[in-house]
């Protein structure tokens, strides 16, 4: 049976350590000042998903955009392509068939909206606003951002996220996210442009 590759946007909706000492106001205070000059962001990304039961992780790469406020592309090239846009309040997934993008209407996109809100809050260094996780921080050459599920439903799936966040430029790097020691999912954004120009339509409907 062949392995299906898993979305970031699908491993994350399991979201609806190092002993580190809870993060002051100040901390996520100065990590919201700091992103709060980033407007866009574009990039590639690379997510591997690795589980115990699969001999090597499944590799998916793809493209990412992001306006503030809470604008989002998140686009799949490989290995097959699928696209997730959400603009002004509404979320759209197509997905690649018959040599075309289809819009996919099932029910499943909502919770793709809750999941893409996450992000951009992640994006406007909101790190500590989802009373669903403990926020805390750990310095040293990048800032590392530990959330650990508060709620029991939320525990008996995921045991923490950590995401790298540039020191140099307050954009994050890494997602990690923890289901457990038999799986986790890592998302490493590369090339990343501060405030670029985005193409027009970037955050359209595909044709």
């Amino acid at each position: 049976m062949r392995a299906k590759a898993a979305g970031p946007l699908s491993v994350l909706l399991l979201v609806l350590l190092m002993a580190l000492p809870a993060a002051g106001a100040d901390d996520f205070d100065r990590l919201r000042r700091d992103a709060s000059r980033i407007s866009s962001l574009s990039a590639d990304f690379v997510q591997k998903k690795s589980m115990k039961i699969l001999s090597k992780p499944l590799v998916s790469t793809g493209k990412f955009f992001y306006a503030a406020p809470d604008s989002i592309r998140w686009e799949y090239v490989k290995p097959i392509r699928s696209i997730v846009i959400s603009e002004k309040g509404t979320s759209k997934r197509y997905i690649a068939s018959g040599g075309k993008m289809i819009e996919d209407k099932t029910g499943g996109v909502q919770a793709m909206k809750i999941v893409l809100d996450e992000v951009a809050g992640w994006m406007k260094g909101k790190f500590s606003a989802n009373p669903s996780f403990a926020a805390s921080v750990r310095e040293g050459p990048e800032t590392v951002i530990v959330l650990t599920p508060t709620g029991k439903n939320t525990a008996g799936m995921i045991e923490k996220i950590e995401i790298t966040v540039s020191r140099k430029d307050a954009v994050v790097k890494t997602v990690r996210i923890v289901e457990g020691a038999a799986a986790e999912t890592r998302i490493d954004f590369l090339h990343t442009a501060v405030n670029p120009a985005l193409p027009p339509g970037t955050f359209q409907d595909i044709p």
